[in-house]
């Protein structure tokens, strides 16, 4: 039902966003366009009162001093509409595709791409972890519940309680469970990332809409017998130049980049839960530390893995003697 109405919803928003670009005044849209109708207004009063050129002059220095203005500079760059049409369409065409609250979450997807990820320290954290575990387990020591809280990892964390505390379940069991989990979260980030890069997608071509409207507003400018009005002309361009600009910027600055972010996190995540899997297998089997660590080095940096070699080569060497 929710997904019903996220798309009658989508399509709302979608016509009523266009609509508000065709029928929003100028002024009100672009701060440019408003001081720009401003002076127009001030110099057709100053030549209708039959003011001096020196009036007229100074009107138009104040003018000419805010266009070289820093904010006459960026306020031709900020147009209410074109954000509307872009943005609110793009997110409107999202909520006509996806699940309505996968697409509600779509603000949630972004700030994930920024506030998640696995370091290199937390693969170094779980080999760590992983091999010291397995030294216990090598020498039938029980895991206490204090040393399981104590691990950072979440999900290395969880199986150590379900799988190796326990000590119930079979080594094939937990090699089925945990592959399950990978690939829920693989399908659950794929879910993400498509929607970012249909986001992606969308936001060059509702600026072209934009561009479109645009267009049809400067001809709409244009007098029957030839004159036009300067500042609908300008309105026009703006609208259509301007929703071009920030199509592409939205496209290319904010949602590829950040689907590509989130794929290359995903990919980690993925390896770092592949590292734990294996590594819970060596726990159960009760396997040496060495032989743990020799396998499980190599989900590592490559420069990390070299400094962990030499660490323990060195630890090996001063413990022979050496």
């Amino acid at each position: 039902m929710l997904d019903k109405i996220g798309t009658l919803l989508g399509m709302m928003i979608g016509a009523s966003l266009v609509i508000f670009g065709i029928i929003w005044p100028d002024h009100l849209s672009n701060y440019y366009m408003y001081q720009f109708r401003e002076f127009e207004t001030a110099l057709d009063t100053l030549k209708a009162s039959k003011a001096s050129i020196e009036e007229i002059r100074t009107l138009k220095s104040n003018f000419a001093e805010f266009q070289g203005s820093w904010l006459g500079s960026i306020s031709r760059f900020i147009d209410l509409k074109s954000l509307m049409i872009v943005l609110g369409g793009s997110y409107a065409a999202t909520l006509i595709a996806f699940r309505f609250g996968d697409a509600m979450r779509a603000i949630l997807f972004i700030a994930k791409a920024f506030l998640s990820g696995k370091a290199d320290k937390d693969f170094l954290e779980v080999y760590h972890t992983i091999v010291s575990l397995c030294e216990k387990r090598a020498n039938n020591e029980l895991i206490t519940d204090e040393e399981i809280s104590a691990v950072k990892n979440t999900d290395l964390q969880t199986w150590l309680q379900d799988f190796i505390a326990v000590d119930l379940v079979t080594e094939e069991m937990i090699e089925e469970i945990v592959r399950s989990e990978i690939e829920m979260y693989n399908y659950r980030s794929f879910e993400e990332i498509d929607m970012l890069e249909f986001m992606g997608r969308a936001a060059p071509a509702f600026g072209m809409i934009g561009t479109v409207v645009g267009l049809i507003m400067m001809l709409g400018s244009v007098g029957g017998e030839g004159g036009a009005d300067i500042a609908g002309l300008m309105g026009g361009m703006a609208v259509a130049m301007i929703t071009t600009l920030y199509g592409v910027l939205l496209s290319q600055l904010i949602f590829t980049p950040i689907a590509s972010k989130r794929f290359q996190l995903k990919e980690s995540q993925v390896l770092l839960m592949e590292m734990i899997r294996e590594g819970l297998i060596y726990l159960k089997r009760r396997e040496l530390p060495e032989t743990a660590a020799k396998d499980l080095v190599i989900y590592l940096p490559p420069k990390m893995r070299k400094k962990v070699v030499q660490e323990e080569q060195a630890a090996m060497s001063q413990g022979l003697g050496l």
